[in-house]
């Protein structure tokens, strides 16, 4: 055999193992990304019943939010603070999430998804997208970072 070949056998045992573990963690990364769904239906549902102080217990102490076109709200309170500004003397709005992508592992974990408002009449007031950032502490998933912004203006036939 030649040397090359003693080289290229085991580069390619190596790529083997390195490449077959995400297939081996599928259950583990399904199970996460159903903790996590769980997790964005318990904010759906506080927002729409507009509890905004029960969102509080779903951020970690130093989480931020990032809205689009304002300044970092950091910190639980601070957070509940912003969503009762938005909201206030508003009627509910509905809210819906899809096109789910996740990353991450046992510990941080990512969403990306799509996202849309509706106000209580059913009407669509937006479309855009998000970048959720999860992190566990003491073994529940918490909001670490809260990201979005809107596709921009609707057009007569998204409404």
């Amino acid at each position: 055999m030649s040397r090359l070949n003693f080289l290229i056998i085991p580069a390619c045992m190596a790529a083997v193992v390195a490449f077959s573990g995400p297939a081996f963690a599928t259950g583990t990364q399904r199970t996460r990304e159903a903790a996590i769904r769980a997790e964005n239906d318990r904010w759906v549902e506080a927002h729409k019943r507009g509890d905004m102080d029960a969102l509080a217990v779903l951020y970690t102490p130093d989480a931020k939010l990032l809205p689009e076109g304002s300044e970092a709200v950091t910190g639980p309170a601070a957070i509940v603070a912003y969503f009762k500004s938005i909201s206030a003397g508003a009627p509910p709005t509905t809210l819906r999430f899809s096109n789910y992508e996740f990353y991450g592992n046992d510990q941080v974990m990512t969403e990306v998804t799509d996202t849309e408002v509706r106000d209580a009449g059913g009407r669509l007031k937006s479309r855009g997208k998000q970048i959720l950032i999860f992190v566990k502490k003491d073994g529940v998933w918490k909001l670490h970072r809260d990201i979005w912004t809107r596709n921009g203006p609707l057009k007569t036939d998204d409404r």
